[in-house]
This record gives structure tokens, C-alpha cells and sequence, in this order.
């Protein structure tokens, strides 16, 4: 199973529209963990699973989206009204209340992942407005492989390009 992870475009729909042309049939699901800034009736936005982000006023998405793709349990957030800036605790729990063996989020604007008791805690970080360490990339996203022993996380650039210092992979034993 491959899931593409997006998140704070804040409207930016060319990188949207270049990542969904790119990766399509490469993936089996496409999550957008908030801040797009765009309607959900906006064709760019067809092909993502998405939820509702702070900046994201006045749009009908919803505060959370859980996924399952060939077993796979993935739960996406914003991250805003789970204290992502201090703690990953109530999105863990969250996480563990859903059954989910990958929890995404946004808000941040900095990428982050983790393995914690057979989940993946995985932040995209911003395709549009990073901050942090790996600002000077000038946007990420991430691309999750799973199999039956292991998560494999790519983090690529705005170039569409694999990063090779951010790739991880983490043991589900």
C-alpha cells in the first residue's frame, strides 16, 4: 500500500494539480492534511482526501478523515485542535481510539515522523510555506509505502524530487 501525504498549500493549486498528475497511478490514496485554501468542489481537489485546516474558513471539510486501504487504518488531521505545536498526546490517543496504524497532520508547517507502538506519526510539512530545518527546500510532501514488516517514509521537494536525507524506514515489529 502507498499513500501521498499533502498538507498547507494555503492556495496554491499548481503544486496541488502537479503532485495529483505525477503521482496518480503511483498511489493508492491521496490524503491533504488541511490549509488548502480551496473549495471542495474545485477540481484540483478531486483527487484528495482532505481535511478542514484553520485557515480553511468557511469550507465544508471535515475535522477528521480515516482511510482503509488494503488493511491499512490511516487517520488524517489539521493538527489545530489537537495541540500539535506542544504534544502529539491527544492525537496518539485519537489515533489508538480509531484503530489507526498511520495518523497524519498538518499545521505545523515543519515535517515530523515517528514510530510510536505500531503507529506511524507522520507530518508532511508544508508544500507551500515551510518552516524549520528544511525550509530552504522550499516545500514537502511525503509518500508512505507499508507492507506486513515495515513503513517506508520519502519525503520529496517541491520539485516533485526525492529527498535523500529525509527517507525512514521503521519496523512494525
Amino acid at each position: 500500500m502507498k499513500a501521498l501525504f499533502v498538507s498547507d498549500n494555503h492556495g496554491d493549486r499548481d503544486i496541488l494539480q502537479k503532485i495529483a498528475d505525477r503521482f496518480k497511478g503511483e498511489v493508492n490514496v491521496m490524503m491533504h492534511c488541511g490549509d488548502s485554501n480551496l473549495e471542495p468542489s474545485d477540481p484540483v481537489m478531486q483527487p484528495f482526501k482532505t481535511v478542514i485546516g484553520n485557515t480553511d474558513w468557511g469550507l465544508n471539510y471535515p475535522k477528521t478523515q480515516l482511510a482503509v486501504v488494503d488493511h491499512e487504518r490511516i487517520l488524517v488531521v489539521h493538527g489545530h485542535l489537537y495541540q500539535v505545536n506542544f504534544t502529539l498526546t491527544p492525537l496518539m490517543l485519537l489515533a489508538k481510539e480509531n484503530r489507526a496504524t498511520i495518523a497524519a497532520y498538518g499545521h505545523t508547517h515543519q515535517l515530523a515522523v515517528e514510530c510510536n507502538q505500531g503507529i506511524l506519526y507522520l507530518n508532511p510539512g508544508s508544500i507551500s510555506q515551510p518552516r524549520g530545518q528544511y525550509q530552504k527546500l522550499g516545500g514537502t510532501f511525503a509518500i508512505v509505502s507499508v507492507d506486513a514488516d515495515q513503513f517506508d517514509v520519502q519525503y520529496y521537494d517541491r520539485s516533485l524530487q526525492p529527498v535523500d536525507d529525509l527517507h525512514f524506514v521503521f519496523s512494525r515489529q
